[in-house]
């Protein structure tokens, strides 16, 4: 029985940037992922323990995502994808979106980023 894990809108702050401002300052990031995984026995059983752990994952994503400083999002998110697929033998995807909340870009818009897909298979 294949499920997807689901953290949605996870805002981080984070030091990500190609400007000097960006390194300095930091900006707010928001978090989307799902991570592909058999819940058979999580349904079977209802433990915990046979589950992956939402706040682990969250915990994790804040340590791989925060902890370590890009110029390009591109390779943050790349990062992320890669630590989660290490970290959590049982997910085989991880589809992740990372949007950047106040680009330095002088037009108005919500966000940039970047949405990808690493398989554990890939």
């Amino acid at each position: 029985m294949i499920g997807k894990i689901l953290i949605e809108a996870l805002e981080l702050h984070a030091y990500h940037g190609w400007h000097r401002h960006e390194g300095e300052f930091g900006q707010p990031f928001l978090l989307d992922v799902e991570l592909e995984t058999d819940i058979a026995r999580a349904a079977a059983t209802d433990e915990l323990g046979d589950a992956l752990d939402y706040a682990l994952i969250v915990s994790t994503m804040r340590s791989l995502f925060v902890d370590t400083r890009y110029k390009l999002v591109e390779a943050a998110a790349a990062s992320l994808a890669q630590g989660l697929l290490a970290k959590f033998p049982a997910v085989t995807l991880v589809d992740l979106r990372v949007r950047k909340l106040k680009p330095p870009i002088p037009e108005r818009l919500s966000a940039v980023g970047i949405h990808l897909r690493l398989s554990r298979n890939a």
